[in-house]
C-alpha cells in the first residue's frame, strides 16, 4: 500500500527522474526549497492561524496577523532557499500583501462555518492505495460544503482549467464519504495574487472519471522502470538540479 497525492502525481508528470530522487531514493537536496514555495508556505501558515484562532474564539486584528507572518518568515527562513530572480524582501512583501488583501476581503470571516483546516486525511483507492486529502480550508453553509485552496502563484487559471482540475475534485470524493449531510460541494480557488476566486462544481459522472484517471496515473507510476529526465525551464527552480544526471 502506498500513499499518493496530487503533488506526487504531478511531480511524476513533470519529471520522472525527479520523482525517483524525491519519492523512491528519498534524496535530501542541499537546496531547501524555492523562494516562491517558501512564501506560499508562510502565507498558508498565516491564514491557518487566522481561522484556527477564530475556532478557538480569538479574533486576530490585521496587525496581529501580519506580526505573526513576519515572525514565521524570520523563524523559518534558511539561507539555502533558492532564489532565481528578485530577492528575499520582494517575496516577503508580496506574501504579506496577499495576507492583507485576503484579510480585508473576508473580514469578519463569518460567511461560513469552518469544518477543517490543513486536513490530514486519506481516501481509499483501488489496489490498497490511498490518496492524501490536504484541504487548506473546509467550510460549510447549510448543506453546501466548500473545499477551498489558496494559490500564491502569478498565473490565473481559466474557468475551463478549473473545471478540469483533479486535485479538489478528488478531495470532494472524501467529503462525500465523510459527511452524510453533504448535498452539494463547491470547489473554491483563492487566487491571492489576483484578490479573487474561481468556483467549480462536479457531477457524479465527472468524479468517477477523475478517480479513474488518478488510479490510471498511479498504475503508470508503479510500472515505471526508466525514470527519464525531462529538461526544461522548470529545471531552474528544481531543488534536485545540483544532483541531477542531466546536469552532471
Amino acid at each position: 500500500m502506498t500513499d499518493y497525492s496530487n503533488s506526487k502525481i504531478e511531480t511524476f508528470k513533470q519529471c520522472k527522474w525527479k520523482y525517483r530522487l524525491k519519492y523512491i531514493d528519498k534524496i535530501k537536496p542541499e537546496i531547501k526549497t524555492s523562494i516562491e514555495a517558501f512564501m506560499g508556505q508562510i502565507v498558508h501558515e498565516a491564514l491557518f492561524k487566522l481561522y484556527d484562532d477564530l475556532k478557538k474564539g480569538f479574533f486576530n486584528t490585521r496587525q496581529k496577523l501580519i506580526e505573526f507572518y513576519d515572525k514565521k518568515w524570520d523563524e523559518e527562513w534558511e539561507d539555502n532557499i533558492l532564489i532565481v530572480k528578485n530577492n528575499k524582501e520582494f517575496y516577503k512583501n508580496k506574501g504579506k500583501d496577499f495576507v492583507i488583501s485576503y484579510y480585508e476581503r473576508f473580514k469578519p470571516f463569518n460567511q461560513v462555518k469552518i469544518i477543517g483546516l490543513e486536513t490530514e486525511e486519506f481516501l481509499d483507492l483501488s489496489n490498497g492505495n490511498k490518496y492524501h486529502i490536504r484541504i487548506d480550508k473546509l467550510a460549510k453553509d447549510d448543506s453546501t460544503y466548500f473545499i477551498c485552496d489558496y494559490k500564491t502563484n502569478n498565473r490565473l487559471k481559466s474557468q475551463d482549467e478549473i473545471d478540469n482540475d483533479r486535485q479538489l475534485a478528488m478531495y470532494s470524493l472524501w467529503v462525500k464519504e465523510k459527511f452524510e449531510d453533504c448535498k452539494n460541494i463547491k470547489l473554491v480557488w483563492h487566487f491571492l495574487a489576483f484578490d479573487g476566486e474561481k468556483i467549480s462544481e462536479r457531477d457524479e459522472i465527472s468524479l468517477v472519471r477523475v478517480k479513474n484517471e488518478v488510479e490510471d496515473d498511479i498504475k503508470e507510476i508503479e510500472q515505471e522502470e526508466n525514470f527519464e529526465t525531462n529538461p526544461g525551464v522548470l529545471c531552474n527552480w528544481c531543488e534536485f538540479k545540483p544532483v541531477c544526471k542531466e546536469f552532471n
